[in-house]
């Protein structure tokens, strides 16, 4: 290791205590409670997620329909129709977009998805606790749902109107009052980790 390694590592380590003990709430969770992430113009809510997944959306597959090939822009445009309809989008058709417009709303989706997603956190149960299940060929979004309202107390129309990353902060939050722990990167650290990938 370098003495650069070194220096490195050492504000790293800094820059993670720091964050550790931050009077401020994690800022991936304020963003996804914030008043301003309700107004965007996609927001993946626990139906839109169940729509997308319903017309099996390229979407949730991290793919951009038409980036690569534009032949097929008929099956493109259906796509698109689907996800704004799954969104509940009411600025703009497909059919009224040029290619170049339609790709960066298609862009936007892709952020908002990836964005959700990343709330998920990696949770323990507590010593002599439930092990968690195994996959049990159900799917996601349905144990989600099942938490929810189940464990949660929502009734099931809140429960499908809670965007995706509010129901994986909230089930986080509710195991940990529990007593379960965060076995992966705690919300906390997760702004340290993007600082560090733009600066690499």
């Amino acid at each position: 290791m370098t003495e650069q390694d070194e220096k490195d590592l050492r504000e790293l380590q800094a820059e993670i205590g720091a964050a550790e003990k931050s009077p401020w709430e994690p800022h991936c969770v304020a963003a996804a409670f914030c008043s301003e992430a309700s107004g965007a113009a996609f927001v993946l809510t626990m139906q839109a997620w169940i729509d997308l997944e319903a017309e099996r959306s390229p979407f949730l597959r991290g793919i951009l329909p038409g980036a690569e090939d534009e032949s097929e822009w008929d099956g493109v445009m259906c796509e698109y129709d689907a996800a704004f309809r799954a969104f509940g989008h009411r600025g703009t058709t497909p059919e009224k977009l040029e290619p170049d417009e339609l790709l960066s709303l298609g862009m936007a989706i892709l952020r908002v998805l990836k964005e959700a997603f990343a709330m998920r956190v990696a949770l323990a149960p507590p010593e002599g606790g439930l092990a968690q299940a195994a996959d049990s060929g159900m799917g996601n979004w349905l144990a989600i749902m099942a938490c929810l309202v189940g464990q949660m107390g929502f009734g099931r129309v809140d429960a499908l109107n809670t965007p995706v990353a509010q129901a994986f902060a909230l089930i986080a939050a509710h195991r940990v009052n529990f007593g379960w722990r965060v076995v992966d990167e705690p919300y906390a650290l997760r702004g340290v980790a993007e600082e560090e990938a733009q600066d690499g």
